[in-house]
């Protein structure tokens, strides 16, 4: 896949302790590489990919895709439409109730 002239970027989205392989595979391929939190097993280890990135001239990105879902695109909307007024705290539950508990 890493081969493929097709593929021109790598999501990482596999347990932390083969991120840290996988970016430098993907970097050494030349892809740049999307990695989900967290990011590294450790500060040395995530330093060691940032590393192997600019070594390899591609980026590497963390995954904040939630900025994009629905419900947080319309706080920030809210937010910067002063609707709600000044903001101290947000906190945000992405629970889903169980099948049983769903109305």
């Amino acid at each position: 896949m890493l081969a493929d002239p097709e593929i021109n970027a790598v999501y990482i989205a596999t347990p932390p302790h083969v991120h840290a392989e996988l970016t430098r595979k993907a970097a050494e391929a030349g892809k740049p590489v999307y990695v989900e939190k967290p990011v590294a097993r450790s500060y040395r280890e995530c330093l060691e990919m940032i590393e192997t990135c600019e070594q390899a001239g591609v980026p590497l990105f963390v995954a904040y895709y939630r900025r994009m879902l629905p419900d947080y695109r319309k706080i920030i909307e809210l937010v910067d439409d002063g609707v709600i007024g000044e903001v101290r705290s947000v906190e945000i539950r992405m629970n889903k109730p169980a099948p049983s508990e769903r109305q």
